[in-house]
């Protein structure tokens, strides 16, 4: 079940959600600031699958911000992975929740209108949550 969320991760398409005038070197350098700042992120998180609920709360956040309100599919995935990774455990759930809901808010104060920017983090979110599921779906990765 868990190389459901590889696959799902793996489709994201990383084109640009915003058109702005920016050179290809400005669009580089922003995704490469991003990357940094969600490598660095992801260092504190506890655990893989809480980083990846992080990670869903601020893809979804990004998707409305440019797409709608209606637009809950990074909150569908959200639930679907509740269900897969913490059926019956409301403690488990809790925390992943948070975590969704910590992503969320993070994007939330970084960015308040689509733009390039979002784009930038979007592919570097994309990048990081594709990664993330690989890891989760190696059989030979310590478990925590």
């Amino acid at each position: 079940m868990r190389h459901l969320f590889v696959i799902i991760l793996l489709l994201l398409p990383l084109s640009a959600l915003a058109q702005d005038t920016q050179s290809e070197e400005d669009r580089r350098a922003a995704r490469e600031a991003a990357e940094l700042r969600i490598e660095a992120d992801m260092v504190r998180m506890t655990s893989l699958v809480e980083a990846l609920a992080k990670n869903l709360g601020q893809m979804h956040y990004l998707r409305t911000l440019c797409f709608g309100e209606d637009d809950q599919q990074w909150r569908e995935y959200m639930s679907d992975m509740l269900d897969i990774e913490a059926p019956g455990d409301t403690s488990k759930q809790r925390e992943l929740t948070q975590a969704f809901n910590a992503g969320y808010y993070l994007e939330k104060k970084r960015h308040s209108v689509c733009s390039q920017s979002v784009s930038a983090d979007v592919a570097a979110l994309a990048e990081n949550g594709r990664s993330v599921s690989r890891m989760l779906g190696d059989p030979y990765r310590e478990m925590n």
